[in-house]
């Protein structure tokens, strides 16, 4: 996290016109800040973080600009607006934190000091020593630069130069124009625009994320879509395929005691087709090497063949009980023409087997 705080200037001139002084950069205590949507948000700054020996060390050395224009680096350093260096680490005074500083040139109204550092904030609330409530603490506070403001956080001391300077107002020159979502625009602080940049720039990889873990959502729940299915799918197909599996079978043993065939329960369904062919056609019939569905066709053929055996013996032998043979009246068994109703029998099943044609 970054943050820019003010403090006051106070300072003289060398003979070369530089600006020399030991200002303040930094104190303990509270500080305010606004968020986004307009709500003040105080966080604290304790002795052990504002004095820490590092933290006081890091500020040595650190360029001084006009404005806040971004966090320092060598990358950027020759495009911003750099007027001085801050020549010594951080020392303790009191409750606030003085350096000293030299500023080759001052072309600004601004006489006010706001450092830019780099920190962690412990979002920890709670209240100070002297009873006063904060919303999170300062930790690791590591400065990047000193910039000259015209408004400062913390006072409103100016430089003591000469009153015959003249100097051109920052106000205005030193505004950014931002676009906002809507279309309008306004005039920003150059720290306002940089930070709006950088927002976007976040919103929009978290788009890329977000979209990104969407599209695998989306896959992955498609596939679990699809895999549920599949599984109802073969649940109904395994259920279709046991009951037509069991109305074969039971099929095929009744074919099979049709034809008086032994042990038709050992039998697979195949040899049991094989069996009654042999039985209607004689164990001559050839099928060595035929395929299933040669097979399958002989023993339709079969099959149909028995259904009408018996319906024409089922027949002749109703015609026996209603003395029909022949047109001949009840007789006797001792009586009956054996040969006759044989050859009648006969005549029936090749009648049948035809088709009914004589």
């Amino acid at each position: 996290m970054q943050r820019y705080d003010i403090y006051q200037i106070e300072a003289t001139k060398t003979d070369e016109g530089f600006i020399i002084d030991r200002p303040i950069i930094g104190r303990v205590g509270l500080l305010r800040y606004l968020n986004a949507d307009g709500s003040e948000r105080i966080e604290y700054r304790p002795p052990e973080e504002a004095f820490n020996a590092d933290s006081l060390k890091s500020i040595r050395g650190k360029p001084i600009t006009l404005g806040h224009k971004a966090m320092v680096n060598s990358k950027n350093a020759d495009k911003l607006p750099i007027v001085g260096t801050v020549l010594s680490e951080g020392v303790q005074d009191g409750e606030n934190i003085r350096a000293d500083v030299s500023i080759y040139s001052l072309p600004t109204a601004a006489r006010e000091l706001s450092c830019g550092y780099s920190l962690d904030l412990d979002e920890t609330p709670g209240t100070t020593p002297d009873g006063k409530r904060y919303d999170a603490v300062q930790r690791n506070i590591r400065y990047n630069h000193l910039a000259i403001v015209p408004k400062g956080r913390a006072g409103n001391a100016r430089l003591n130069m000469d009153g015959d300077q003249i100097i051109e107002s920052e106000a205005k020159k030193h505004m950014a124009k931002v676009r906002l979502d809507n279309g309008l625009e306004y005039e920003a602080a150059e720290e306002v625009k940089i930070e709006l940049e950088t927002l976007r720039a976040d919103k929009a990889k978290n788009k890329a994320n977000f979209d990104a873990l969407q599209g695998k959502y989306d896959a992955l729940e498609a596939k679990a879509n699809k895999l549920e299915k599949d599984l109802a799918d073969e649940k109904t197909n395994k259920n279709t395929n046991f009951d037509t599996a069991v109305k074969e079978r039971v099929e095929m043993i009744n074919i099979a005691k049709q034809h008086n065939l032994d042990k038709a329960d050992n039998m697979s369904n195949k040899d049991i087709k094989i069996a009654v062919i042999k039985k209607v056609n004689g164990d001559s019939f050839n099928l060595d090497n035929k395929s299933d569905e040669y097979i399958n066709g002989v023993f339709d053929i079969c099959k149909e063949q028995n259904k009408n055996f018996n319906k024409n013996a089922g027949k002749v032998r109703q015609d026996i009980n209603d003395n029909k043979i022949n047109n001949q009246p009840k007789q006797n068994e001792d009586e009956w023409d054996y040969v006759a109703i044989a050859e009648k029998m006969r005549q029936d099943e090749a009648r049948a087997y035809l088709g009914g044609k004589e």
